[in-house]
């Protein structure tokens, strides 16, 4: 006899997002693979960030239910929400006088009973935050005085110091040059595979996606397209389908992942 396998942790049932009369997305359904990096593609404006945001109750669906664990999410309280899925959204800031440490130590404020004081389990989640990044030496510095590129690493030990499994990122590569886009990638991929992290993250880099990602949610129009592995599903087809953009697909030679290749408009 066949097992049902269980739903993963966080999904979401005939969502209809949007923002007050405009809609983004009418009857989408969408699963986050537990244990894997899902990395969510599309032109701009096909839902993404929306979509993102509702799974994380940032953002309430106009119609349809995001369930994690089991229960409908708005079910949970705020600060029970946060001890299970940690949100890196876009554009974070921080006051300007903030240490790393004090930004990092933020996340610990979904485990912390009222009135509580500082406590050695907080300081020691803060530790492997910092070092899990490979921040420690930045510890003591201004968040205002850091690279974009420490400058994210910073964002994301904050959502591992509130000790979730699932993470969320909201275009962490934006406004990044590609030295630094490359180092949060790979630790993102580290997070996940030697960490048992399950991601999603908005990308907007093709060939980043397929590199570094386990499974793709393809968007257009606030629908799902196409989902899957990158090498099962990635094809000129769907490329042209998604984007408008002719393309070929070759193989990465270093990754060995799917590898787009514009062919302009002749």
């Amino acid at each position: 006899m066949s097992q049902i396998s269980a739903p993963p942790r966080l999904h979401g049932e005939q969502l209809t997002l949007g923002y007050g009369n405009h809609v983004v997305a009418d009857g989408l359904t969408v699963a986050i693979p537990d244990g894997k990096f899902t990395a969510i593609i599309g032109p701009n404006g096909c839902g993404k960030s929306t979509l993102l945001r509702t799974l994380s109750r940032l953002m309430k669906p106009m119609h349809g239910q995001v369930w994690l664990d089991g229960n409908e999410i708005h079910r949970f309280a705020t600060k029970e929400v946060a001890r299970r899925v940690g949100l890196l959204a876009q554009n974070s800031s921080a006051p300007g006088d903030i240490s790393v440490a004090e930004l990092v130590a933020r996340g610990r404020y979904p485990h912390q009973p009222m009135f509580s004081r500082w406590r050695e389990e907080d300081k020691q989640a803060v530790e492997r935050a910092l070092k899990a990044t490979n921040i420690e030496d930045l510890a003591d510095q201004p968040v205002d005085t850091l690279s974009g590129g420490q400058r994210q690493r910073a964002w994301i030990a904050m959502v591992l110091a509130q000790e979730t499994s699932i993470l969320l990122l909201d275009e962490p590569t934006t406004w990044l040059d590609i030295s630094h886009q490359i180092d949060l990638l790979e630790l993102l991929r580290e997070l996940n595979q030697k960490q048992g992290f399950t991601l999603a993250a908005v990308l907007h880099d093709l060939n980043q996606a397929c590199r570094y990602a386990t499974h793709l949610i393809a968007l257009r129009d606030g629908k799902i397209i196409a989902e899957g592995a990158p090498t099962e599903i990635v094809t000129p087809e769907l490329i042209e389908a998604i984007y408008g953009l002719r393309c070929m697909i070759i193989e990465d030679p270093v990754a060995h992942t799917p590898l787009v290749v514009p062919l302009g408009r002749g």
